[in-house]
């Protein structure tokens, strides 16, 4: 597997990777950029002609995140301030800290460029990172405590699309991306988790034991949470 970068007319800069084993192409936006996935032996004018392709339901598709000077994101216990600044022109600066943590862009970033909203989501996310353990652990430990479960230990994870897991020694994983939803849907993520201490599977009686904590809000919050337009690009 080998990867290149690569310029198309529509969509900017592209990342290709090449696999070995693959027979189909395939594409999607990461990191704000089009990640195409390809066979072994395609060429750069090939390339071009499946990007032209895909490029209508690329665009349609393409997650609208940006940012602009003094935007202000805020969440349950945490609140981010994107501003402009001038002291280090060349540089993207952030400041982690509760309540309020800070993106500090340098003037020399255009905030209507691809490029400067992936950086300012990368320090979002850094930020996130950091802060994370205060924040969400206290937070949830309250909840399943109310709930009257008591997990083995809770730990912080940096995967992005797996926003919970659960072992089955009772040891609960929250993604940092949690900072990034609202309280309800929050809750409901860790919610979900505090039921596998009960059902380590997705049964009925799984889903009806989650149901419950959520006071009967279970279907809603899924449907929400797969809706959600996300604040920073998820990797």
């Amino acid at each position: 597997m080998h990867a290149a970068e690569f310029q198309h007319t529509a969509l900017g800069r592209v990342t290709v990777t090449v696999r070995q084993n693959s027979r189909h192409v395939s594409a999607r936006w990461k990191n704000g950029l089009v990640s195409l996935n390809v066979p072994q032996g395609v060429r750069l004018p090939e390339l071009h002609r499946i990007l032209d392709d895909l490029a209508p339901r690329l665009l349609a598709s393409r997650p609208q995140i940006s940012y602009h000077d003094g935007m202000e994101l805020r969440f349950p216990s945490v609140d981010f301030v994107i501003r402009r600044q001038n002291f280090a022109p060349a540089r993207i600066l952030g400041t982690a800290s509760v309540p309020v943590s800070s993106v500090e862009v340098g003037s020399d970033w255009d905030f209507d460029s691809d490029h400067t909203s992936v950086a300012i989501s990368d320090m979002l996310c850094k930020i996130a990172r950091k802060i994370a353990p205060e924040v969400l652990v206290p937070h949830a430990r309250e909840m399943a405590s109310h709930i009257g479960r008591h997990p083995v230990g809770w730990t912080i994870s940096t995967g992005h699309r797996i926003l919970g897991q659960c072992t089955a020694h009772g040891v609960i994983s929250l993604s940092y991306v949690l900072l990034f939803l609202p309280a309800d849907l929050r809750d409901y993520v860790i919610c979900h988790e505090i039921a596998h201490l009960s059902e380590m599977n997705h049964s009925e009686r799984f889903h009806a034991l989650l149901d419950g904590y959520l006071g009967g809000r279970e279907a809603e919050l899924v449907a929400r949470l797969h809706s959600y337009r996300w604040p920073v690009f998820r990797k």
